[in-house]
């Protein structure tokens, strides 16, 4: 069978019965074998393309964990360049690579299953289909030594793995964070139950082999979901953070604060962020969606004041303990929901200069943009980690009279189709009545 083309997802693209079906890890032009399972999969590359490279990973063609590793990393910056000026009809726009494209994730989770013992590895892509993996090729390699230790002790102690059936057992998943070199590594055991057997035990073997582990937190989660972590943490030894450090500031990261997965490529796009926002000592900028602060507090030397927004109480927290290591105090953390804080300073006639807005992958939304667009704001730097939402979104703000000076990537997840998108807005209407 040969493939049409591929997409910029990693598929082979087919004809098979008068329906287009899309094969990942299969280039333009192959001639390849494939069964049907649940779904088509890759069996043997037949007439392989000039593009294809050998695959370092035996669980490529069934995890979907990564899309691109059957290419060079060349060919991949290459692949999303295409994609990315096609969805915003532009020929200018380029991507910023990462000098290490593997092993650079810097928060690492598995799935924990029964397979005769207690396995770790994920869940196929789109499925609820166990894959035993004890290494993955984009995690940091010292993360995944961790993991696979802390796998053997759970075996030791006759720890007993989650079943999704029946859903008996304890174990549901491990999570491990660690900072920039790796001197603190945060751990996290995901729980069905609040008594963990020979947790004393396991603390000691952990943190006698890796000193460098600095807290280890239990979370609790009892919902038959897909969701990794429950509400609920307990703290077991340390302090419940580590400590990193993005372009010279230092930030906690916990169990369930959300923090940039790749160091290099999270100080590249905060730099880019910055240097589109142009910031200088009059301004005052909203750090919109903020999370625990960081592209604010990074900001907030170079500007007059900073308006920090996150609904997230746990987050606030954290941004607050940040600005007090970091020796910052021009910056206010306001707790709600960003639309009708930002109302609110457009009815109280607050004065903005600039905004930067980091949402989540789902984009933002109109009564945002609306809102934003009420105030006036000269200037809007647009983080965003899914070019589709983006192009709705900017769509939305021009309609509402600002325009897009400056566009630009970070490829901050190599390996994977993802794609981190930096976007500079202006309010135009206020530029041309000048």
């Amino acid at each position: 069978m040969k493939c049409l083309n591929h997409d910029f997802r990693g598929n082979g693209i087919f004809k098979i019965d008068n329906k287009t079906i899309y094969i990942p890890g299969v280039l333009k032009d192959e001639e390849v074998e494939v069964v049907k399972n649940k779904h088509y999969e890759l069996v043997k590359v037949l007439k392989p393309s000039p593009l294809r490279q050998n695959v370092i990973c035996p669980s490529f063609y069934h995890c979907g964990g990564c899309q691109y590793l059957h290419i060079s990393y060349e060919e991949e910056i290459a692949l999303k360049t295409k994609y990315i000026n096609s969805l915003f009809n532009k020929q200018d726009i380029t991507i910023l690579p990462m000098q290490n494209p593997l092993y650079y994730r810097n928060k690492i989770q598995y799935v924990i299953a029964k397979k005769k013992t207690l396995s770790t590895g994920f869940y196929r892509e789109g499925t609820h289909d166990f894959i035993k993996i004890n290494t993955c090729y984009l995690h940091n390699k010292v993360l995944d030594e961790v993991a696979m230790y802390l796998k053997e002790l759970l075996i030791k102690y006759k720890i007993e793995a989650y079943d999704e059936a029946s859903g008996r057992g304890l174990i549901k998943h491990i999570l491990l964070k660690g900072n920039k070199n790796m001197t603190e590594i945060l751990v996290v055991l995901v729980l069905n139950a609040y008594l963990l057997p020979k947790r004393k035990d396991i603390i000691k073997a952990l943190t006698t082999k890796y000193p460098q582990i600095k807290t280890i937190v239990e979370n609790y989660n009892f919902r038959q979901t897909s969701i990794i972590l429950g509400e609920e943490n307990k703290i077991i030894y340390g302090t419940g953070f580590i400590k990193d450090e993005i372009l010279g500031y230092k930030f906690l990261v916990g169990a369930d604060t959300f923090y940039q997965i790749n160091h290099e490529g999270v100080e590249k796009l905060y730099t880019k962020a910055l240097e589109t926002l142009n910031p200088n000592k009059n301004m005052t900028i909203i750090d919109a969606y903020s999370g625990v602060g960081t592209i604010g507090l990074i900001a907030s030397r170079q500007v007059k004041n900073v308006i920090s927004i996150e609904l997230n109480k746990s987050s606030i927290y954290i941004a607050k303990e940040n600005a007090k290591i970091n020796r910052i105090n021009n910056v206010n953390f306001i707790c709600g929901d960003a639309t009708k804080v930002i109302y609110d300073l457009a009815k109280n006639k607050i004065k903005v200069d600039a905004l930067i807005m980091d949402p989540p992958r789902s984009g933002s939304t109109k009564s945002f943009i609306k809102t934003v667009a009420s105030l006036k704001i000269k200037k809007i730097v647009y983080v965003s980690c899914e070019p589709e939402t983006l192009k709705r979104d900017l769509e939305e703000f021009k309609s509402l009279g600002y325009q897009i000076d400056y566009l630009s990537c970070v490829d901050m997840f190599p390996r994977t189709f993802n794609i981190e998108t930096v976007v500079s807005l202006s309010y135009a209407k206020q530029v041309n009545s000048k």
